[in-house]
């Protein structure tokens, strides 16, 4: 089997229970994961076979578990999905301006920053 597959369902794997119980989507775990591991070497390919993967609905099972606790505000939820919808395209249409290496530039000061609020707000 090649180590490609064996790599992808880890990353799906951990980035599925960690995205399930954190509610990051698992794209923060997917991302660095098929970069590092050489599973997709190309940063812009990286983010298209991602947003492929979410596609179908992979976290209705952790939406269904989370709307019995009565967890879900599904209103602001439908607002997410309409406006998230929508300016993805957007966003898909800015990296055509943009070389890989400013793309994962501008990738981990994001993701540098949403660490250092969950950070401040764990204290």
């Amino acid at each position: 089997m090649n180590l490609r597959y064996v790599y992808s369902v880890i990353i799906g794997i951990v980035s599925g229970l960690l995205g399930g119980a954190f509610g990051l989507g698992g794209t923060f775990i997917m991302l660095p994961g098929l970069l590092l591991l050489n599973v997709i070497p190309d940063f812009k390919t990286a983010v298209g076979t991602i947003l492929f993967s979410l596609l179908p609905p992979i976290s209705l099972l952790s939406v269904i578990e989370f709307g019995k606790r009565k967890q879900v505000d599904y209103t602001v939820g439908t607002i997410l999905i309409v406006t998230y919808f929508f300016s993805s395209y957007y966003g898909t249409l800015i990296t055509s301006y943009y070389d890989n290496k400013t793309l994962q530039f501008y990738c981990a000061i994001s993701l540098l920053l949403i660490s250092f609020y969950f950070f401040y707000n764990s204290f």
